[in-house]
């Protein structure tokens, strides 16, 4: 491994950015980053800075060159930078269309349990996918129907009497090897369906039917089989979740089924009230509503589908949907982009990293950083010579969950974190007694911008016991610290199995912050958790104003991930306020009116701080107060 020596006169730094969702373009994201923290034509002090490209060493990609540029202003040591890309849209390749459908059925199933203000979000989706279940069934049936030429009860009657069918051979099979708890359950199947066929015939009978009128049995299976069959389609694939929000599709049904009513009655007056009555209910077999309505239903998510939700919703999709072929992308995309990172780390050139994230990409970021963290964390150099800094961090009292953590603690450990892993790259460029060099870790910054995991309970976590978050909406119900034991206790169990990273890191037993004793040798070494305890961890998003101003996507982190996360909530406007849809403008300098010093692009700039020297520090000062956030 090639290592830096310490000693050099000009240190350099990389930035690593990584792109979000959508099908982004090579450099694209990086472009706009460098015009966000580097060189903007329009910005007077940027006017001595410089920006070259080049491919990378090994010449292998020149897709993906890296930007260099000259030495930083204001850096005590001659420090430049070199700009990298981590790409992984290719890796994406297109997203089909049901494989999002699947994955949004799978958010509905979760329940309306994301962060507050954006439960109205789960609702709308969750009732118009209801509606389209409704919308497949009356077209599936009406296809069936007209191919078949025969009466609507066949398509009821033929599949009672198979089910029947194989619910008696079932019985007779578990009476024949005394199964008697499953005797106990085919029987009472069995009454049910002999219930159900006697009421079928109670219906015919009393209610024959008259010229222009079918029969009641027709009558029922005409308006109620499509919505029998939805509900049940809702209850497979939604869940109980999914039940609820069908239950607020029928009523919007009803407000439909009373404005066609009116209409029909204003068309043909002179038609029987009651045939218009029967023929009202949208989602009846016999509606001549029903096609139009269904074709439009769908054919607006196939709009939205198109235009939203395939492009950009289908990264989301693939990357955190668990079906075998996306577990192939994700682990492709992890694997290119921890070699990214250890192509950084073991070229020689950098004393410091910062990895830039945007939207999903933060969610690729964070997997990189604490998948090639836990690979190198064991081969760090001894801990006794890491330094007083790093030993300070290890045996502080902060935690994650440390809603008191003060300016001070935040600023101590930013100053001490940058401290330990500039000891750490002077520790690791000594040679061992054995002759071998120990691994560095150079990541001094990680900033996430627009960052999804804001809703990682909501993307990364499973409640396997299927709680009912709903009652999470009603801060003042009992239940409500039931109901949200679900998700976040999937993620509190993760995070004590070191599986997710926290800023400050999460103490368990006896251990540090950042080291535990190894029992085999009694020393102590860095455990895989200890990433964010050396690691700055800023966030910047822009607040959510009415759902579509400001940026939904992104939000605060340090309820989720830690109180030692600075979270940035930014404008792109001095005066303040929010503007339309800000999720791509992170980095955007021709905001109006403020451009360049708009407070997102100061902020981006500190955060990043490529002088190396205080920015990063101070913009604790700015960060929001965690009381803020309570209840997210």
């Amino acid at each position: 491994m090639t290592t830096l020596d310490p000693a050099t006169r000009r240190k350099r730094t990389a930035v690593l950015v990584v792109h979000g969702i959508g099908s982004q373009r090579a450099l694209e994201t990086m472009r706009g980053v460098i015009r966000g923290i580097w060189v903007d034509r329009n910005n007077p002090a940027d006017k001595d800075k410089r920006v070259w490209t080049h491919p990378q060493k090994d010449g292998a990609d020149i897709d993906l060159s890296v930007m260099t540029t000259n030495r930083v202003p204001g850096s005590k040591d001659n420090r430049s930078v070199d700009f990298h890309e981590l790409y992984w849209a290719h890796l994406m390749s297109e997203t089909r269309a049901v494989a999002v459908l699947l994955w949004l059925y799978e958010l509905c199933r979760k329940g309306p349990i994301m962060k507050l203000g954006m439960n109205g979000l789960w609702w709308a989706a969750a009732i118009f996918l209801c509606l389209m279940n409704l919308s497949f069934a009356v077209l599936v049936l009406r296809g069936i129907l007209l191919f078949s030429g025969n009466s609507a009860q066949i398509m009821l009657v033929s599949p009672f009497l198979l089910l029947i069918a194989s619910i008696f051979v079932g019985f007779a099979v578990a009476c024949r090897w005394l199964a008697f708890r499953l005797i106990i359950l085919f029987a009472i199947l069995l009454a049910g369906g002999g219930l159900l066929a006697l009421g079928y015939f109670e219906v015919a009978w009393h209610f024959p039917g008259s010229p222009g009128i079918p029969d009641g049995a027709e009558l029922v299976t005409l308006i109620a089989l499509p919505t029998l069959i939805a509900f049940i389609a809702t209850g497979l694939v939604m869940g109980l979740q999914g039940l609820r929000a069908f239950c607020w599709a029928l009523f919007i049904s009803l407000f439909l089924f009373g404005w066609f009513v009116a209409a029909d009655r204003y068309w043909n007056s002179e038609t029987a009230f009651v045939s218009t009555v029967i023929k009202g209910w949208v989602w009846g077999l016999n509606s001549p509503w029903a096609v139009a309505t269904a074709a439009a239903v769908i054919g607006i998510y196939l709009i939205v589908n198109a235009a939203f939700l395939q492009p950009y919703l289908g990264d989301a999709a693939r990357y955190f949907r668990n079906s075998p072929a996306n577990v192939a992308v994700r682990r492709a995309i992890r694997k290119d982009a921890v070699e990214t990172l250890e192509r950084l780390h073991t070229s020689g050139q950098y004393d410091r990293i910062v990895v830039v994230a945007h939207s999903l990409g933060t969610v690729v970021a964070y997997d990189m950083l604490r998948a090639y963290f836990s690979r190198i964390s064991s081969e760090l150099p001894p801990v006794d010579q890491l330094g007083q800094e790093f030993a300070d961090i290890d045996g502080a009292p902060w935690q994650p969950d440390d809603k008191s953590a003060s300016i001070a603690d935040k600023k101590a450990l930013r100053t001490k974190a940058r401290a330990a892993i500039a000891n750490i790259a002077a520790a690791a460029a000594l040679q061992s007694p054995n002759g071998q060099r120990p691994k560095s870790w150079l990541v001094t910054d990680y900033v996430t911008l627009g960052s999804a995991l804001t809703h990682a309970y909501f993307l990364m976590c499973e409640d396997k016991h299927k709680t009912d978050a709903a009652a999470r909406q009603d801060k003042t119900n009992a239940s409500a610290k039931v109901a949200d034991a679900g998700l976040k206790k999937d993620f509190k169990r993760r995070v004590e199995e070191r599986e997710f990273p926290t800023c400050p890191p999460k103490r368990l037993d006896t251990d540090g912050l950042l080291t535990f004793r190894d029992p085999n040798t009694g020393n102590r070494r860095v455990h895989n958790g200890a990433l964010f305890g050396l690691t700055r961890w800023t966030n910047i998003y822009f607040p959510r104003f009415q759902l579509f101003w400001g940026d939904a996507i992104g939000g605060a982190l340090s309820p989720i991930f830690g109180y030692h996360i600075v979270d940035l909530e930014v404008s792109t406007k001095a005066a303040g306020g929010a503007d339309f849809f800000t999720h791509t403008a992170y980095w955007d300098v021709e905001c109006k009116p403020d451009t360049y010093s708009a407070p997102h692009i100061v902020a981006l700039r500190n955060a990043v701080d490529l002088v190396d020297a205080v920015g990063a520090i101070d913009l604790v000062d700015d960060g929001d107060d965690p009381t803020k956030h309570e209840g997210e």
